[in-house]
C-alpha cells in the first residue's frame, strides 16, 4: 500500500485552505499515519488490528493487500442535500469536464456511484474536486467550468473540496472517496447543527469536506471479509459492531475504537460466514462508545445494502465489502435539512 500511502500524503499537501480532508488509512500496516492538514482536518488509521489474523510483530498479523485493477467509489455523505453531484477541474491549468454522474439528478444521500477512474477523471493531471448541490435540476446541460466559475445558477451551491493528484486514480487499489459535511444553503442554520454536520460548521462557515481511503481486497475462502468507514463528521470515535440476524446471536466487534476519516480495521475482519449471519432482514450495524456496551446507535444491514447497490444474494464468503457510516452524530434524528446517521456497504473488491 506504500505508493497509494505516498499519493494520499500529497492529497493531504495539496488540500486547499479551509477545506477539511479527512485521509483514511488501512490499520496494521507497518506505515505511520497520515499527518492533520489544519486545525479543522483529520486522519485516522482507527478500526484496530484484524480478526481471524495469523502472527506478526507485536501480535499483528502481517498480510500483503494484493494488487489489482483501479476502482472507484464515490459514496455521498454531504449531508444538508438530497443529492450532489461532483466537478473533477484540472488542477491548475482548468477545464470543462463534464459532471459526474451525467444524469442532473446526480448520487442521493448515502448512495454508492462505482465507476472506472478514466471514465470520470481526467487524464494525467490533478483535480480540484468541487461539490455540486442545492437545485440541480439548473444544472443540466452544464459543463464544469460553467459551474465552478463563479457565477452558478440561483439556488446550485458549488463548494471547492481538495486537490487530488492524478496518482491517486492510477494507484492499483480500489480507492474510496466519500465527501462529508455540510455545503450550507439558505435556511441551513438550526441549535442542532453541529450535531448534524460536524464541530467546526455554521451557516456562515460550512464544512465540506472528503474521506479519500483504500478498501482493502483482502479475502479469505468460507468467510466474509469486512471493513467499516467513519465517514460521518458530526460521530465521535465508535466501536463498530455487526449483530447477526440470529435469535441467540451476540455483536461482533467489527471494528473498534473507529475515528473520523479511518477505513479499519487491517487485516479486514474475517471471523464470519454468510451462514453465520443468519437473516439479513434482521441484522443489524451497531456503533458503541469504544470499549464500552453503552450502545449509541443501530441501523438494519439490508438498508444499507440496498443503498449500495448490493442485494442479499451478492453477500457471499470469499469476497470483501466495507460499511460506510454518513449523516449526522448518533441519537440525531433527521432535521429540517439534515440526514440521520446512515449506513451503506459497498463491495470493496469490485
Amino acid at each position: 500500500m506504500t505508493a497509494l500511502r505516498s499519493t494520499l500524503l500529497r492529497l493531504a499537501v495539496l488540500v486547499p485552505l479551509g477545506a477539511l480532508l479527512a485521509a483514511g488509512c488501512a490499520e496494521g500496516t507497518d506505515e505511520p499515519p497520515l499527518p492533520a492538514t489544519g486545525a479543522s482536518s483529520s486522519s485516522g488509521t482507527g478500526g484496530g488490528g484484524g480478526a481471524g489474523g495469523g502472527g506478526g510483530a507485536g501480535g499483528v498479523e502481517v498480510v500483503p493487500e494484493p494488487d489489482g485493477p483501479p476502482v472507484l467509489t464515490i459514496v455521498n455523505g454531504v449531508n444538508d442535500h438530497e443529492a450532489i453531484r461532483l466537478c473533477f477541474v484540472p488542477y491548475p491549468g482548468g477545464g470543462d469536464p463534464a459532471p459526474h454522474p451525467k444524469e442532473a439528478a446526480g448520487i442521493t444521500f448515502a448512495a454508492a456511484s462505482r465507476v472506472d477512474p478514466a471514465s470520470v477523471i481526467p487524464a494525467d493531471t490533478d483535480v480540484f474536486l468541487h461539490v455540486i448541490a442545492g437545485d440541480l435540476t439548473k444544472t443540466t446541460n452544464l459543463g464544469c467550468a460553467a459551474l465552478t466559475g463563479g457565477n452558478p445558477p440561483a439556488g446550485v451551491v458549488v463548494s471547492p473540496v481538495a486537490v487530488i493528484p492524478a496518482s491517486a486514480f492510477l494507484a492499483q487499489r480500489s480507492l474510496l472517496l466519500v465527501p462529508t459535511g455540510c455545503a450550507g444553503g439558505p435556511g441551513h442554520t438550526d441549535p442542532l447543527e453541529k450535531e448534524a454536520c460536524g464541530p467546526t460548521y455554521s451557516a456562515e462557515t460550512p464544512n465540506p469536506g472528503l474521506v479519500a481511503a483504500p478498501m482493502s481486497r483482502v479475502t479469505q475462502e468460507g468467510v466474509l471479509s469486512l471493513q467499516a468507514a467513519h465517514a460521518a463528521q458530526p460521530m465521535p470515535p465508535v466501536d463498530v459492531r455487526l449483530l447477526p440476524g440470529l435469535e441467540t446471536a451476540m455483536p461482533q466487534q467489527l471494528a473498534p475504537s473507529l475515528t473520523a476519516g479511518a477505513v479499519g480495521p487491517f487485516p479486514p475482519f474475517r471471523s464470519l460466514a454468510r451462514s453465520e449471519m443468519g437473516s439479513i432482514m434482521q441484522a443489524q450495524i451497531l456503533t458503541f462508545v469504544p470499549g464500552q456496551l453503552v450502545k449509541t446507535s443501530e441501523a438494519p444491514l439490508d438498508a444499507a445494502l440496498t443503498r449500495g447497490g448490493l442485494t442479499q444474494a451478492d453477500l457471499v464468503d470469499g469476497r470483501a465489502y466495507t460499511l460506510i457510516a454518513v449523516g449526522a452524530q448518533p441519537g440525531i434524528a433527521a432535521g429540517a435539512f439534515w440526514h440521520a446517521l446512515t449506513w451503506t456497504v459497498v463491495r470493496s473488491d469490485p
